[in-house]
């Protein structure tokens, strides 16, 4: 049995889309593409998933008997969209520089660094050195220094899980 979301298949029409974007694709490369799924349930079918993933959009109208559904789509509306043309280049797009997420690391982190410094089980002159040192870091260093705690934060997952879930609770 042939898996009907033939992703080969589906590639090729998105690529197609993407070589005639902005303009519709061509009646040809769209009918060779149709054939090449075997047949109209299969075709609409990958359209409806592709549609439903985001990367491309078309206008359809649905109908029903009851029993089977009835499918009447406008070729010329088949386009490919900004997520569409961002998968296809496989690049992240615009969309990974658009949804960049920023963290700021406000003082009240290092305040936080500084009171489990000052509660570990090590002797006091040790904490004051760790905590004046933490102190003179410059952005770049504590930047760094908050990856590598949040690196070893995942590495012991079931116990960041449990400060995960606290902190949800508490807000």
């Amino acid at each position: 049995m042939t898996d009907k979301y033939d992703r080969d298949l589906q590639r090729k029409l998105l690529l197609a889309l993407y070589d005639a974007r902005p303009h519709p694709i061509s009646y040809e490369i769209l009918a060779e593409i149709e054939r090449e799924f075997g047949n109209d349930d299969c075709f609409t079918d990958n359209l409806l998933y592709l549609r439903e993933h985001g990367l491309i959009d078309f206008h359809m109208e649905i109908s029903s008997d009851g029993v089977r559904n009835s499918f009447q789509w406008a070729s010329n509306t088949l386009r490919l969209t900004h997520i569409g043309v961002d998968f296809v280049r496989d690049d992240g797009g615009l969309g990974a520089i658009l949804n960049v997420k920023i963290i700021k690391l406000h003082n009240d982190t290092l305040v936080a660094i500084e009171d489990i410094i000052s509660a570990s089980n090590i002797p006091e002159d040790q904490k004051k050195g760790l905590i004046s040192k933490l102190r003179e870091l410059p952005s770049d260093a504590i930047k760094h220094l908050i990856l590598q705690l949040l690196t070893q934060g995942v590495q012991n997952l079931p116990v960041a899980l449990q400060l995960i879930e606290k902190a949800l609770k508490a807000s």
